[in-house]
């Protein structure tokens, strides 16, 4: 089985944005605590807010991924997956600067980027991959 084969726009903007309409809902809802995990045990209805809009706003990212995946074809999907992986690895980095010394607990332990990152990479080899695609 080649690269080709493995990365397929369709599946990695299908199976990325399902995961992440997932894990967003589930954080917009409460049900994943990400002001604790973020702000620690002394989180304010503050934390809990920005927590929210910042899965909000993923979930339209999320919603994006799925819909190019199911809807969308050829070069121009391959586009949009190099798009979204490129702007979510760029989103990361941009995060990680701006997050300092703020002893925020998601840019605290790298380990929790590597997930998305990986899935970010994928889209954006995956767009590339088939850039020649009719």
């Amino acid at each position: 089985m080649d690269m080709k084969t493995i990365f397929q726009p369709k599946w990695w903007l299908t199976g990325v944005g399902a995961l992440f309409t997932l894990f967003m809902l589930l954080t917009y809802a409460e049900i994943v605590n990400a002001a604790e995990q973020g702000w620690g045990a002394d989180y304010t209805a503050t934390d809990t807010f920005y927590e929210r809009a910042w899965a909000a706003t993923y979930l339209i990212i999320a919603i994006i991924s799925l819909v190019s995946g199911q809807f969308v074809e050829g070069r121009p999907q391959a586009i949009l997956a190099m798009t979204i992986g490129g702007g979510n690895i760029l989103n990361f980095i941009l995060v990680y600067l701006a997050a300092g010394d703020l002893s925020y607990g998601f840019t605290e332990d790298p380990t929790l980027a590597a997930g998305p990152m990986i899935m970010a990479a994928g889209l954006l080899l995956s767009g590339y991959l088939h850039l020649d695609d009719e």
